[in-house]
């Protein structure tokens, strides 16, 4: 993979992790899947591996209530569990005791820590499983009985979703190089369709999602640069320019609507499924390093990623029809590693801004040839 300007296409390709031998009597699998959106789906995989890897167990997922609908309706998850993560630290304390004291109850034979923070960990201990892996942190060693543990110092070491899969390895679990798709109803489905002729999108004009929200400041690209993309696709090429956001993030969205001069439109804020629905039927999404983009790339669409801080090879799928723009060079903080030391916490958007609305409108109309 090339650290210039020039835009990263990703190959083709698919691989499983190198799993051990499976365990035996494996009856009940506990999941501790709670995180942010692009984590959440990342772990899909994994999960559906060890429902096939333990056919007849009953899959229990720990997830946090606002991502809750990323394994709702999956036919390979039993039960999810919410796991809220917010509010004081006297709730926070109440959650997990709540959490322990359940999972002791549930009696897990099988207990996958997806997310390898402290709290999970110690769950992972607690719950009386005989089995137990999951994303090891310094000093955690003693909470899996597992071997071949992820170490930390892997956790910025290929794509997450390969990440995810050698942690779930041990278990006797061969989990594939691959996105899942999110399931979605007929009704979440007529909605998309609804939604987006609502908003003008035809049937032969291609249908382009715009997103310039990003929960890292460093990974947003400017708003007057989406809203020149809008004008220049809608221009020059017919393109119908929607513009969609994270929850809360509204005002960024109508601000690039406004900026655009009539070339795009914003959409109302929407759940995880109905977001997936109207992805699945867009020809190319334009978006950020952002869990949008892993929502994109479950529904199979194709993308064009503005990288900013991170490194590709951390979300550049070989399954994916992605375009990355990437401008390592731009500026001197990147460290010579193969991922910048900052990339959630930089303040600094240099590198994002060095992509230009000509590479990026150039990149569209490469997906849409393609």
């Amino acid at each position: 993979m090339t650290e210039s300007h020039e835009p990263i296409k990703a190959a083709r390709g698919e691989q499983r992790s190198g799993a051990r031998a499976t365990l035996p009597d494996i009856r009940r699998i506990l999941v501790f899947a709670c995180n942010l959106l692009g984590d959440s789906i990342c772990r899909l995989p994994a999960i559906e591996a060890a429902k096939n890897t333990y056919r007849g167990s009953h899959l229990t997922a720990v997830a946090d209530p606002v991502y809750r609908e990323v394994f709702e309706g999956q036919p390979f998850i039993d039960e999810v569990w919410p796991l809220s993560r917010r509010g004081s630290r006297l709730r926070q304390a109440r959650e997990w005791l709540s959490l322990m004291r359940r999972a002791r109850r549930a009696r897990p034979d099988l207990v996958l820590d997806l997310y390898g923070s402290k709290r999970t960990a110690f769950a992972s201990r607690v719950s009386g499983a005989r089995y137990r892996t999951g994303l090891q942190r310094d000093g955690l060693s003693g909470w899996y009985n597992l071997a071949d543990r992820v170490h930390a110092d892997a956790r910025h070491r290929g794509h997450i979703i390969e990440r995810i899969n050698a942690a779930v390895a041990p278990a006797g679990i061969a989990a594939p190089f691959a996105y899942r798709r999110l399931s979605i109803c007929d009704d979440e489905q007529a909605a998309a369709r609804d939604l987006l002729q609502a908003h003008g999108a035809g049937s032969r004009a291609p249908t382009v999602l715009l997103n310039p929200s990003a929960r890292v400041p460093a990974k947003r690209w400017p708003a007057e640069q989406f809203a020149r993309l809008a004008e220049t696709l809608s221009g020059h090429h017919g393109a119908h320019c929607h513009v969609i956001t994270a929850p809360g993030a509204q005002v960024l969205g109508e601000r690039v609507a406004s900026d655009s001069h009539g070339a795009a439109t914003a959409l109302p804020e929407m759940s995880i499924k109905e977001l997936a629905a109207v992805m699945e039927r867009a020809d190319v999404l334009v978006t950020g390093d952002t869990g949008v983009l892993h929502v994109g790339s479950a529904m199979g669409t194709p993308s064009v990623v503005l990288a900013g801080p991170t490194d590709p090879r951390l979300f550049a799928h070989p399954n994916c029809r992605q375009v990355v723009l990437f401008h390592r060079e731009a500026c001197e903080r990147w460290d010579r590693g193969e991922q910048c030391s900052a990339y959630n916490t930089c303040p600094d958007r240099r590198c994002i801004e060095a992509i230009s609305v000509d590479e990026a409108a150039a990149a569209v109309q490469r997906v849409l040839r393609e």
